[in-house]
């Protein structure tokens, strides 16, 4: 078995699974999808991409660092009318509101009309994820690696407001997805010293179901149930400079 390990560490990171309209939450750790999006980024790949190739490689992540929870609140519109192509500007002073004798303000029609919106958005704050794709295939994961390291285009961990804090490629090795997360050190910045794992499995008892499996090209928004084991670790412990602690 072959396996790339990522380094998925940043002051900001998002990783959804059900995001949609105004509301854009994250899951507490890296999809499959999220770092298969990495790697056909690094590789080139366009949208409509042919992922067949990625999908059948398989995940296990290591949260050595969990960080936590940041929810961010932005509008957009800046309260102008609906038909905003028609405006210079994307932001300027409300319209429709007006003084009354009793010294209130009072809307009119136009100013209800407007629409603003509330979006809301969540993050992975202050976290070092450690991720590994594992395949049988060595010039797969040959080129993986290659791309991590001179990618085709700039990475990000899951928006593009989100650049990695570190180059993402760690290293590769011949342990499995099974093995791995107890076998490498942890991150420099870790702060769990048995971190959660969630690794890819076959459905069972005890699994849990995300919708992360990649699809055939990202262009399709259809992803499927993705089964995952999660347990806790002891990995290694990585001697900090200079030598053993």
């Amino acid at each position: 078995m072959h396996t790339v390990l990522l380094r998925l560490s940043a002051p900001m990171q998002s990783w959804g699974t059900t995001s949609q309209w105004e509301e854009r939450a994250t899951t507490v750790r890296p999809t499959k999808s999220g770092v298969i999006g990495i790697v056909a980024n690094a590789l080139g790949y366009q949208l409509d991409g042919d992922l067949s190739a990625l999908v059948p490689l398989q995940f296990a992540v290591r949260a050595d660092r969990p960080g936590r929870t940041a929810v961010d609140h932005q509008t957009a519109g800046g309260g102008h009318p609906a038909p905003a192509t028609r405006i210079p500007s994307a932001y300027g002073a409300p319209r429709g509101l007006e003084p009354d004798p009793a010294g209130t303000l009072q809307a009119n029609e136009t100013a209800i009309g407007r629409t603003t919106v509330l979006i809301i958005k969540q993050y992975v704050a202050d976290a070092a994820f450690l991720a590994g794709l594992s395949t049988p295939d060595k010039e797969l994961a040959e080129e993986i690696a290659t791309a991590l390291t001179r990618p085709a285009r700039p990475l990000y961990l899951g928006r593009r407001s989100c650049p990695p804090a570190h180059p993402i490629f760690h290293s590769t090795t011949h342990l499995p997805p099974e093995t791995w997360p107890e076998r490498i050190p942890l991150l420099p910045e870790a702060s769990d010293p048995t971190p959660q794992v969630w690794t890819e499995t076959p459905p069972g008892l005890g699994t849990i179901a995300s919708p992360e499996q990649v699809p055939t090209t990202f262009q399709e928004r259809d992803h499927q149930l993705l089964h995952l084991e999660m347990r806790r670790v002891r990995p290694v412990t990585p001697q900090p400079p200079g030598g053993a602690a």
